[in-house]
């Protein structure tokens, strides 16, 4: 459906502006057509302390890569505001409340977790403001009957990444399915929607284990996965460490199971953690070509600039998502403190260029995640001996 950028009438942005002037607000005002530059406040919120705080890294350099393009391309400059949640959902309640409340944000970017994000949901909705969900995954932070709804996603959400993902797990005849998921609010959804593809295709899980985020061992489980029979497993935590502890325990006790799927926060780290046996026959599925032009572009800035890889290459591609789409909602509505016209204007975006890859009217009135569950738009992704990362295919094929 044909959507059209709503524009802010000459004698609005007038009244705007002289109002700004009156408030004495003109440091981080909206600029317009006065030709000074427009100004928003952001605030970000993640876990820059406690056991993930390289989402609250990539989280915060995601934002400055895509800085000078959104000066050059909008004529936008960012004033950040940070906020810790330390990873916790009631930490996470404070501070929002802060951001909002007392600092005024014209925009939250985070928190970088499900946990935190699912706490600050209602709040964020209740008191309007744009809402750029670039990290957190679970498909219940986002409510699709929100009018209207503040937030818009630029990871994919679970479900669709369990869609994909199950079609893959299920592919041969007579798979026997298992899941190891993290005690998480990440880990739950996905154990939760990966049972509801079962329960929707006519298929069963056959087995599933929750892994503590954190844990060292996990030989129990894996071993009862093993003797479970299951030989197509996914496994579903928050972070890469979490994940080589499972991959670790799984070559210590010989167990090869035809397919093992995991999920694209491996990318946190893992390969620093584990040795190249134990991801010989891993495989994770992803919307973004890994490899491609677009994403290995922005990992290729994301070193020259910090001197060092990305701990979640996957976390900066989509928080560079969030602030492109942000910034240029905000040029379009020519005020960052118009809250509602910026919300509108990313709704109606008629077009999101992320270096080089386009989407063309990526969203609507009841559909605020920016990609689809169309497996044959996927990817399969692995990692070559040395680590690298390699696309073994197409996630439809």
């Amino acid at each position: 459906m044909n959507r059209t950028l709503r524009s802010v009438a000459a004698g609005a942005a007038a009244l705007t502006l002289l109002l700004t002037a009156a408030c004495g607000s003109d440091d981080t005002g909206s600029g317009g057509d006065s030709g000074d530059p427009l100004r928003a406040t952001i605030g970000l919120i993640g876990p820059k302390s406690g056991a993930a705080q390289f989402y609250w890294t990539e989280l915060v350099r995601g934002i400055e890569l895509a800085e000078p393009e959104i000066k050059e391309r909008f004529g936008v400059t960012f004033d950040k505001v940070e906020g810790d949640d330390q990873g916790s959902p009631d930490v996470a309640s404070r501070v929002i409340q802060t951001m909002l409340n007392q600092d005024e944000v014209d925009a939250v970017f985070g928190p970088s977790q499900s946990g935190p994000s699912l706490q600050v949901a209602e709040t964020i909705q209740r008191t309007g403001r744009p809402w750029l969900v670039s990290i957190a995954a679970a498909d219940e932070i986002l409510d699709p009957d929100a009018d209207p709804n503040w937030g818009f996603r630029t990871n994919n959400n679970n479900s669709d990444a369990i869609a994909v993902s199950g079609s893959y797990l299920w592919a041969e005849p007579g798979a026997k399915v298992g899941i190891f998921y993290g005690a998480d609010a990440y880990g739950q959804s996905n154990r939760d929607m990966l049972a509801a593809y079962a329960e929707d295709n006519d298929k069963t899980v056959v087995h599933e284990e929750v892994i503590q985020p954190g844990a060292t061992d996990v030989s129990s489980q894996v071993r009862k996965m093993r003797d479970a029979g299951v030989d197509s497993i996914l496994v579903a935590v928050t972070t890469g460490a979490d994940t080589a502890a499972v991959s670790k325990a799984m070559d210590q006790l010989g167990f090869e199971p035809d397919r093992f799927l995991v999920t694209a926060t491996v990318l946190a780290g893992y390969t620093d953690l584990a040795q190249p046996r134990e991801w010989e026959n891993l495989a994770f599925i992803e919307p973004r070509d890994l490899t491609g032009d677009s994403f290995a572009g922005i990992a290729q800035r994301y070193e020259e600039e910090y001197g060092e890889k990305p701990t979640s290459a996957v976390a900066v591609y989509t928080t560079y998502t969030s602030a492109i789409l942000y910034a240029q909602a905000v040029a379009a509505a020519k005020d960052a403190h118009d809250w509602e016209a910026v919300r509108q204007a990313m709704e109606d975006t008629p077009s999101l260029d992320v270096n080089g890859r386009v989407w063309e009217q990526p969203f609507g009135a009841d559909d605020h995640d920016l990609y689809e569950d169309d497996p044959s738009s996927w990817y399969v992704i692995g990692f070559d001996p040395e680590g690298n990362l390699r696309t073994i295919g197409s996630a439809g094929s």
